[in-house]
């Protein structure tokens, strides 16, 4: 972090020179990205390197050498405006530095409080129920390292546990624990978490809350290493776990990825396989996952996923396309689901697949397809758009598809206010197409809302 501000500093300042005087470092590589800035640095006089004749650019700064350079920079500099500015940007970061410096034994926590207040089913023709409701949820985080190699961390999400109607047995849920520990070139992780946790819309005021999904941490341990361009994984998940601690699902699963640095056209690739192999009692399941990811430009990427499920049937596989254009204003995401009606059995049966822009299940026999929008207004407001359409497996959406759905989301946010509305759109009255999730609702309700956060 300390070698990151300095470059940020130094490049502010210092004007590339053409020529790169008589001086020369043993440990500069030719055509480094920084070799002008660093040598111009030295024409100025204010550093010469150490007296071996290296720079030694990788190695961390005393802060005895930190005063001593800010005081060079000070004598000789010709703007130290940018300087100044650049500095009142980055005090959160130089503050973290200096905590993590002077308490190096205490645990790292973090918060966040969200209060929210919405206004449900405010059309004129909608006589659902209309609150208002107010709700909230908190995180907490607490991380600890107790060397360089090994780490805990906790966490507590109070989830919906705020809400008018929150999730059955919440307290036990609300917990969960991650330790990683580093063994040469191994990185060893177990993790212990509630897993997926469903919010169940009893009152019916907020149809569109109905099934939305906590994605929490499942009991796990693992295993990762870097070879090169390959990482290399292999785990033990329990998918599903009862209250009272017996695993019903087991998975064993591994991945394989080899990143290209820079492809032609494509840029940097990845490329992953993932196989799984799950248990529950007598019954198995094999699946496998192929993902590529790139980044042809800077602010572009993309990601294409296609899983093998059922290999007896053309109904048997899942397909998931993205795309993301993101700059310094404007972020803009794509993305489409087609799912198989057997892609999954019973023992797997709501796994494996991201969940929509509204955190909901993605059901087999289904597609969805997704949208956000985020454009940056000025230095303090934020405009969102988000969109998800679910549709049956030919594209349609109707009142004979039971589950079809359109939801939007439009939104005016700044740091810790945001604005909102959403609309709801079922056209079958059904939530959804798997009769154990679904429920009788209006085919069209909407709500207004604000939510208030605390970040520490």
């Amino acid at each position: 972090m300390r070698q990151l501000i300095l470059l940020i500093i130094l490049l502010s300042i210092c004007n590339p020179c053409l020529g790169l005087g008589q001086v020369k470092f043993k440990d500069m590589p030719e055509k480094h990205w920084a070799q002008s800035a660093v040598y111009d640095l030295v024409k100025r006089g204010i550093t010469n390197g150490f007296p071996d004749g290296t720079y030694q650019g990788m190695r961390n700064m005393t802060r005895y050498e930190m005063a001593a350079f800010l005081s060079k920079i000070e004598e000789k500099g010709t703007n130290m405006a940018a300087v100044e500015k650049l500095t009142a940007e980055l005090k959160t970061e130089l503050q973290t530095v200096k905590y993590e410096l002077e308490n190096p034994d205490n645990p790292k926590i973090s918060a966040r409080f969200e209060e929210r207040l919405r206004l449900c089913n405010i059309s004129l023709n909608n006589d659902g129920p209309h609150g208002p409701r107010l709700d909230y949820r908190l995180k907490l985080s607490a991380e600890k390292n107790f060397s360089p190699t090994r780490t805990l961390k906790i966490n507590l999400d109070t989830m919906d546990s705020g809400f008018n109607g929150g999730t059955p047995d919440l307290a036990m849920k609300l917990i969960d624990i991650e330790g990683k520990i580093k063994a040469g070139i191994f990185y060893l992780k177990a993790a212990a978490g509630p897993g997926t946790v469903y919010h169940a819309e009893t009152g019916g005021t907020i149809p569109s809350d109905n099934y939305y999904v906590y994605d929490r941490s499942k009991p796990s341990v693992s295993v990762s290493t870097s070879l090169k361009n390959f990482d290399l994984a292999l785990a033990y998940v329990a998918r599903k776990v009862q209250p009272w601690g017996t695993v019903e699902v087991s998975e064993i699963t591994g991945t394989v990825a080899y990143t290209y640095n820079a492809l032609p056209v494509f840029g940097k690739t990845k490329l992953a396989l993932t196989p799984r192999f799950l248990s529950s009692g007598s019954d198995k399941d094999t699946r496998a996952e192929i993902m590529i990811t790139s980044a042809p430009l800077p602010v572009l990427s993309g990601e294409l996923l296609y899983g093998i499920g059922n290999t007896n049937s053309a109904s048997g596989s899942y397909a998931k396309a993205a795309v993301t254009y993101s700059n310094s204003n404007t972020k803009l995401c794509l993305n489409a689901h087609k799912v198989g009606s057997v892609y999954r059995q019973a023992i797997d049966k709501y796994e494996f697949i991201s969940l929509n822009n509204f955190n909901k299940l993605i059901l087999d026999g289904s597609v969805d397809v997704g949208l956000e929008f985020i454009q940056k207004l000025n230095n303090v407001l934020k405009l969102r758009f988000t969109s998800d359409a679910a549709l049956a497996s030919d594209l349609k959406y109707g009142t004979d598809h039971p589950g079809t759905s359109i939801t939007n989301e439009l939104a005016l946010s700044s740091d810790n206010i945001s604005l909102f509305y959403r609309s709801y759109f079922v056209p079958s009255g059904v939530s959804s197409a798997d009769p154990a999730l679904a429920k009788n609702i209006s085919t069209s309700s909407d709500l207004i809302g604000m939510t208030f956060s605390i970040v520490i």
